[in-house]
C-alpha cells in the first residue's frame, strides 16, 4: 500500500504507537517513560492514550530511543522524560560500559564545526555531545523517497562526528541502489517494513515491530560498519603515500 504523503499511513501510526506502548511496558521495571519535560502521571506512555498528535518520524525516533533501552544491559534512568522532543543524557549499561542516550541534541562537528541535531546519540560520557565522547547515531527518515543526495550528507556528518556507526530508518523502503550506496559508505539504512509483505504482521503485532527495531539497531551497533569502513580509507591511504614516498 502506498500513500502520497507518510502521514496519511493511519495504519503505520497507529502501530508505532503500539510499539512505544509495548516498549514502555517491557522498560517498566527500570524506567517510567513520560510525553511531558517532567515526570508527570497524566503523560506517562499507556496503551490507552490516544496517538500524539506529532510527526510520524518522532513516533520513529521515540520508538528507537526505547528499543535502545530494552537491549541495555542495565537501564540506570528511572525516569525518561519529553519522549517526542529534546531528552538527554538517559544513563544506561552496555557490555559493561557506560553509555548515554539523547534525542535531538545540539551539537558541532569535529573538522566542520558546522552544527547539527541528529535524531538520537549514543555517547561514552555524560558531557555535551561531540566527535570526541560520540559513539554512534540513529536517524530516522519518513519523507517518501532518499536520493543519493541524502546519503552523501549523512556521511558527511558521521565521518565530521568521527561515529563507529550510523543507522538511518526509513519509513519507505529505498531503492536498492541507494541502500547499497549507503553500505559501501559504510552507513546502515533500513526500511521500517510498512511497504513490504511484513506490514500486516507489523501492524498487528507491536511486540513484533518493537523486536525489528530493537534487533536491527543491535545489528548496526555490533557491526560497526562506519568505524571499519573509515580504517579501510586510512590503511589505503598510507598505503598510497608510502608507493609514493
Amino acid at each position: 500500500m502506498t500513500y502520497n504523503k507518510v502521514e496519511e499511513d493511519t495504519e503505520a501510526r497507529n502501530a508505532l504507537w503500539a510499539a512505544i506502548c509495548d516498549a514502555a511496558t517491557k522498560l517498566a521495571s527500570s524506567c517510567t517513560v513520560y510525553i511531558s519535560l517532567s515526570p508527570d502521571i497524566a503523560s506517562k506512555v499507556r496503551s490507552q492514550m490516544p496517538v500524539p498528535e506529532v510527526q510520524t518520524w518522532q513516533l520513529v525516533e521515540a520508538l528507537s530511543l526505547l528499543a535502545i533501552l530494552i537491549k541495555a544491559g542495565v537501564v540506570m534512568t528511572s525516569e525518561v522524560c519529553n519522549l517526542f522532543g529534546s531528552t538527554g543524557p538517559l544513563h544506561f549499561m552496555e557490555d559493561g560500559h557506560d553509555r548515554y542516550l539523547w534525542a535531538q541534541p545540539l551539537l558541532r562537528g569535529q573538522e566542520s564545526a558546522l552544527g547539527g541535531r541528529p535524531d538520537l546519540v549514543v555517547s561514552s560520557t555524560p558531557d555535551t555531545p561531540s566527535a570526541l565522547n560520540i559513539i554512534r547515531v540513529v536517524e530516522c527518515k519518513c519523507r517518501k523517497r532518499l536520493g543519493a543526495p541524502d546519503i552523501r550528507g549523512e556521511f558527511g556528518k558521521a565521518h565530521d562526528l568521527r561515529v563507529t556507526s550510523y543507522l538511518i530508518w526509513s519509513f519507505n523502503t529505498p531503492a536498492l541502489s541507494v541502500i547499497e550506496g549507503a553500505k559501501r559508505l559504510g552507513l546502515d539504512i533500513e526500511p521500517l517494513g510498512f511497504d513490504t509483505d511484513r506490514r500486516t504482521d507489523l501492524i498487528s503485532m507491536p511486540e513484533n515491530l518493537v523486536m525489528h527495531v530493537a534487533n536491527t539497531q543491535e545489528v548496526s551497533r555490533r557491526g560497526n560498519r562506519f568505524a571499519q569502513l573509515m580504517l579501510k580509507s586510512s590503511n589505503d591511504a598510507s598505503l598510497k603515500t608510502l608507493k609514493q614516498a
